[in-house]
C-alpha cells in the first residue's frame, strides 16, 4: 500500500501547462536539468522522453490541445524555460535535436530483456543518489546480472525485484505488465489489511486511540488505510488532539462511498487529475480544517499532531499544515537532484505563516510508518521552536518519485532527490529522529501489536505529552 500511495503524484503523469509568452513560442526541444527528461513541443503535440547515457525513449505523447494545466511554464528567454509542478521548480534549456544515436524505436529490440536491464541499470546509475547510504555497490550489481540468461519477462522481473529489495527504498519500484504483476501478487511486498487478524488494523488502532482520549471526537473523510482522514477533539487534559492520516484526499471530489483502498485512490486521482486546480483544492481543503480546529483549540494548553499512521500524500499539503504553526517566514529545507556525477542547484523552501496560527506547544507523534509526505512536515518542523517530536524515527523516504519508462513499457519509479535540513543533514534511509524516543518496532504489524498491548495502560506518546504539560 505504501508503494502505491508514495506514487500517487505519478499516476497523474507528467501533466504540463503550455502557453505562449510575450510572443515567443515554446515550440522546440527542451532538455531538463537533471531528472533525465527531454520535452518536445509542437503545435500539434507534446512528447516527453526519458534519457540515459545509452538511451532515449518516448515516455508520453499527447495532443497539445489536450494538455491539462497542472503545471506552470515560465519562459525566461528564448533558450531557457522554468516549469513549476507541486513545490518543485524544474529548469530546462533548448536543444537543437533529440539525441538520435540514443533513440530506440525498433519494436523487437525494445522487448529484449538485456536492453531493458541495461536501461534499468543506467537509469538508476544516472539518477539515484543513495547507493552508498543503502549499502549497495551499483557496479557490482551490474557485473552480477549483466550476463544473466533472461529467457522471459518473468526472469527479468525477478531480477529487478531482487535488486530493488536490496536497495530497501520504498520509493523505488518496477511495475511490470498486468500478467507479470498478477503472477507475483502473492509475494509482492505490498501491505494489505487482514480483517481476520487477531490484532486491529492500523485504521482500527487509530480509531481506538482517538476514542480513548478524546471526549467528543470529530471525524472526517477517508484515508487510504480505510479510517478517517482527519480526526480531532479535546482531551481531558485540555490538550487538542489531531490525527492526520494522509496528506491527500482534501479535495471535494464526488468519489463513490462504495469504493475503498486502491479503488478509492484511483477514482480520486482520476477526478483530481482532470481538474487544473487540484493543488489549490487540496491546500484549501486542509487549510479550512486547520483554521476551524485552531479556533476550537485556542484555549488549550497544547496540541498533539499525530502522524504515526500517515503513509503519504502531497508535499504541498504537508507544508500547508506546518504554515499553521509558525510565527514568521521560515526556510525549512532544501533539495537537489542527482544528474549523472553531479547535482542540480539546491532549491530552498520557505513558508509563510497562515492567517490563523497556533503558537502554543505542539507535539508531533511519529513512527516508522510515518513515510514520504508527512516526513517533509517532520523534517521542516526541526526549524520551528514550539514543536517537539515524540515517537520513533520516521521511515526515511523523502525524495519525490521520478517516473520512467523501460523499453518494454514497464514503469520504473525511483528516488532521485536529496532533501536536507537547514544544517545540510540528509535523513534518507534513517528518518528524522524524535526529541523524545519511544522505541516502536519498525515492522507495521509489530508496531500495531506493541501499541495495542500497552494501550490498556495508556498510549506512551500521548501520556508523555500530558507529563510534559504538567511539568
Amino acid at each position: 500500500m505504501k508503494i502505491v500511495l508514495c506514487l500517487t503524484g505519478l499516476l497523474l503523469n507528467f501533466h504540463l501547462a503550455f502557453t505562449q509568452i510575450d510572443g515567443q513560442s515554446l515550440n522546440g526541444i527542451w532538455e531538463m536539468d537533471g531528472y533525465g527528461k527531454i520535452i518536445e513541443i509542437s503545435d500539434r503535440e507534446v512528447s516527453t522522453y526519458d534519457v540515459t547515457k545509452i538511451s532515449c525513449l518516448l515516455n508520453y505523447k499527447t495532443p497539445r490541445n489536450n494538455i491539462k494545466q497542472l503545471g506552470k511554464f515560465e519562459l525566461i528567454n528564448p533558450n531557457s524555460l522554468n516549469l513549476k509542478l507541486g513545490i518543485t521548480e524544474y529548469h530546462l534549456h533548448r536543444i537543437k535535436e533529440l539525441p538520435k544515436q540514443k533513440l530506440i524505436s525498433d519494436s523487437i529490440r525494445l522487448k529484449k530483456p538485456k536492453l531493458n536491464f541495461d536501461v534499468f541499470w543506467h537509469t538508476l546509475n544516472d539518477n539515484y543518489p543513495f547507493f552508498e547510504r543503502r549499502k549497495t555497490n551499483w557496479q557490482e550489481v551490474y557485473d552480477s546480472f549483466k550476463n544473466e540468461n533472461y529467457t522471459n519477462d518473468k526472469d527479468l522481473f525477478k531480477v529487478f525485484r531482487k535488486i530493488i529489495e536490496q536497495l530497501g527504498d520504498e520509493h523505488t519500484a518496477v511495475i511490470a505488465s498486468e500478467d507479470i504483476m498478477e503472477d507475483n501478487q502473492d509475494t509482492l511486498d505490498v501491505q494489505v489489511e487482514d480483517s481476520g487478524s487477531e490484532h486491529p488494523s492500523m485504521a482500527d488502532l487509530g480509531e481506538r486511540i482517538l476514542n480513548i482520549y478524546v471526549k467528543e471526537p470529530v471525524k472526517y473523510g477517508r484515508s487510504l488505510n480505510g479510517h478517517r482522514l482527519i480526526n480531532y477533539g479535546l482531551t481531558r487534559n485540555n490538550v487538542g488532539y489531531v490525527q492526520l492520516n494522509n496528506m491527500i484526499f482534501f479535495g471535494d471530489y464526488k468519489v463513490s462511498d462504495s469504493l475503498s483502498g486502491y479503488d478509492y485512490l484511483f477514482a480520486y486521482l482520476k477526478e483530481s487529475g482532470s481538474n487544473p486546480n487540484y493543488q489549490e483544492d487540496e491546500v484549501k481543503g486542509i487549510s479550512q480544517f486547520l483554521d476551524s480546529i485552531i479556533q476550537k483549540f485556542k484555549d488549550t494548553d497544547a496540541m498533539i499532531l499525530d502522524l504515526r499512521f500517515n503513509t503519504g500524500g502531497y508535499d504541498f499539503v504537508a507544508l500547508e499544515v506546518l504554515r499553521h504553526f509558525i510565527e514568521e517566514e521560515t526556510t525549512v529545507f532544501s533539495k537537489k537532484a542527482k544528474k549523472y556525477d553531479a547535482f542540480t542547484e539546491k532549491q530552498f523552501f520557505t513558508i509563510k505563516p497562515s492567517n490563523n496560527t497556533y503558537q502554543k506547544p505542539v507535539f508531533l507523534l511519529t513512527s516508522h510508518q510515518t513515510s514520504s509526505a508527512p516526513e517533509i512536515l517532520v523534517l521542516s518542523s526541526m526549524s520551528i521552536k514550539n514543536i517537539q517530536r515524540i515517537g520513533s524515527n520516521t521511515k526515511g523516504i523523502f525524495s519525490d518519485v521520478l517516473e520512467k519508462k523501460l523499453p518494454n513499457g514497464w514503469d520504473l519509479y525511483l528516488s532521485n532527490e536529496i532533501y536536507e535540513d537547514n544544517e545540510g543533514n540528509c535523513y534518507e534511509g534513517i528518518g528524522v529522529s524524535p526529541d523524545i524516543e519511544i522505541n516502536y518496532p519498525v515492522e507495521e504489524n509489530l508496531f500495531i501489536q506493541d501499541i495495542e498491548t500497552k494501550l490498556k495502560n495508556g498510549d506512551d506518546a500521548i501520556e508523555t505529552v500530558f507529563k510534559l504539560i504538567k511539568a
